[in-house]
């Protein structure tokens, strides 16, 4: 963000991409009570952060598009037919998530040596005794 070309997001897809990243700009920054990226905010806020979030929730039942669901996994199901690279298919929004929730509940959360001192050391400041971490140990 703080090298050129400035701004959090870069347009791309032409028209469609400009208008992509105006919308989550405002969502992400405007709506959320955060702040956007504009050349007041990036000369008086150089090491701020610009990282907020709005949630949208819509109730699919709540519009007349019967077809709703269809169409949305033909376009999702003809978008994963196109990916850039055979190692790294097109995935739709959660399943990053969900295959990484998956790992994780298999091979556990992996943690760097530091944090998890950190987290002991937190845990013994308010009172829990080394019998709470047992089932917490690093994975072998």
């Amino acid at each position: 963000m703080q090298t050129s070309p400035l701004g959090a997001l870069l347009t791309f897809a032409q028209h469609k991409g400009y208008a992509l990243a105006t919308l989550c700009e405002v969502l992400g920054g405007a709506l959320s009570g955060g702040q956007t990226t504009h050349q007041e905010s990036l000369q008086t806020s150089v090491d701020a952060i610009f990282n907020c979030m709005t949630t949208v929730i819509l109730r699919p039942d709540a519009f007349d598009a019967p077809d709703s669901q269809a169409q949305t996994e033909a376009f999702i199901a003809w978008c994963k037919q196109s990916p850039h690279d055979a190692d790294a298919p097109v995935l739709a929004p959660g399943e990053w998530e969900a295959a990484n929730r998956e790992a994780r509940l298999a091979q556990g959360i992996p943690l760097d040596a530091g944090s998890w001192q950190a987290i002991c050391a937190a845990a013994r400041d308010v009172g829990l005794s080394e019998s709470h971490f047992d089932r917490c140990r690093p994975l072998a």
